[in-house]
């Protein structure tokens, strides 16, 4: 299960404002848009209960009056959002548990709801000193919790602890048990199988990530084997998404990878990204790289784009650069940094009948230079962002500059756009399946 998704602070100020009070429990309210598909929650934003609201309130219990509950549903029902009805245990010992009093509290506002609002997927959420649970609102079934920033942050989920297996001892001496937990239990999508791809899924199945996935629409060519990690001389011909299939249960038999052999634009394919927790954009094209700018902030799934280019001149190699850049709230998007252009997504985005027909595209791309070990170097630096993000490895690094000429890597910084279509409050930012993505929709349309 995908899971609640708080983009930061959502859910450190929500918990704070719920934890101010230690006397009596305290709730709140939060609104999210559902998308039953991934089973995942974008929570949009959430308000304290005011004194007026609760019926009756101390140390053990807090029930909000009929009349709050009755507005609160009609908001979230002329909206569209599902409802998350929070609560404190401001004196529990450990992580919080849900109570039979909450059990019987939630069983008649589940009613209530059933019976008023068409909107799915309601959520209940119980906040202690020393952690949170979740579930869907008068059942069992726990939700995880997702706070998606500069690091993404599990805050509850069923199973995040379990043992390492020896295999992966030197990394928990590194980063801790915890650390190679959440890898254990993370689903990561790898987009694009092939140079840059091929070496990130590598060194996630070494790593212990077990829920892989990767997607791309190509077989593999001859003139891909110099790059395609995992590849032989008689995989040419196959789709790349198998041969990586290949080579992660190499690595890890253990592991799953589901091959999606098609493109990230096509809103078909574009829909499954909210399924999973963390992406890696390996591909080379704007439009790819345009439909999971957006999709890393609209949805909250924390991206990491890379690239490397090398600019070949009459005299040779003139200049060899790479970016590595992690997309998620509170950091500067592909718009914000204009590395994306419209004219190439706009010609990317067309149907090879769409591309023939216009008078301004001009002619085919050529293919670019690429070399095993610079592609090896990128990979290198998103993993390690990866693990700064994920794990308590203190790798503060969010956006990399790569000079192969230097041999420098430097951290940049862009400023923002506050009122950036993708990733401002204005924007995409948490809209979840509210907004569509810019993907190509059957037949050749670009959607809106």
């Amino acid at each position: 299960m995908s899971g609640l998704r708080l983009a930061c602070p959502t859910f450190s100020d929500m918990r704070g404002r719920l934890l101010a009070r230690s006397d009596v429990e305290s709730c709140a309210v939060g609104f999210a848009r559902w998308n039953p598909e991934s089973r995942s929650w974008v929570a949009t934003g959430w308000e304290m209960a005011p004194e007026g609201a609760y019926e009756r309130r101390d140390r053990v219990s807090a029930v909000l009056g009929a009349s709050y509950l009755v507005d609160v549903v009609n908001r979230s029902r002329a909206k569209g959002l599902s409802l998350i009805m929070a609560h404190s245990h401001p004196n529990a010992d450990g992580a919080p548990r849900f109570s039979a009093v909450d059990d019987a509290g939630e069983r008649e506002i589940a009613a209530f709801l059933q019976r008023r609002s068409p909107v799915g997927g309601p959520l209940a959420l119980v906040v202690g000193p020393q952690g949170c649970c979740c579930r869907v609102l008068g059942g069992e079934e726990e939700v995880p919790v997702w706070e998606v920033g500069e690091n993404l942050v599990a805050h509850a989920g069923p199973g995040i602890d379990c043992l390492p297996s020896a295999e992966h001892d030197r990394q928990v001496r590194a980063f801790g048990a915890s650390g190679q937990a959440i890898l254990s239990h993370l689903k990561v999508v790898v987009i694009g199988a092939g140079g840059t791809g091929s070496l990130v899924l590598q060194q996630l199945a070494h790593l212990g990530v077990r829920h892989l996935a990767v997607v791309d629409p190509d077989v593999v060519e001859t003139t891909n084997l110099n790059r395609l990690v995992g590849s032989r001389p008689g995989d040419v011909g196959l789709p790349k998404v198998e041969v990586a299939r290949r080579a992660v249960a190499e690595i890890a038999p253990e592991a799953t990878l589901e091959a999606i052999m098609g493109d990230i634009v096509d809103d078909a394919t574009a829909s499954l990204l909210p399924r999973f927790e963390f992406a890696f954009l390996c591909t080379d094209s704007h439009a790819s790289r345009a439909v999971v700018n957006q999709a890393a902030y609209q949805h909250l799934v924390p991206t990491i784009d890379m690239g490397v280019s090398i600019t070949v001149g009459p005299s040779g190699v003139e200049h060899v650069t790479g970016r590595v850049q992690m997309l998620a709230p509170g950091m500067t998007c592909l718009t914000c940094t204009r590395a994306l252009d419209g004219e190439r997504i706009r010609q990317e985005m067309m149907t090879p009948e769409q591309r023939e027909a216009d008078p301004y595209v001009q002619g085919v791309r050529e293919p670019q230079p690429a070399v095993v070990s610079l592609n090896s170097t990128m990979a290198s630096l998103a993993v390690t962002m990866f693990l700064g993000a994920v794990t308590p490895v203190p790798s503060k690094a969010r956006f990399q500059l790569y000079d192969g000429i230097k041999g420098t890597v430097r951290p940049a910084v862009a400023r923002a756009d506050p009122d950036c279509i993708v990733c401002s409050a204005q924007g995409a930012l948490s809209q979840g399946s509210a907004w569509p993505l810019p993907t190509r929709v059957q037949g050749g349309t670009v959607g809106s």
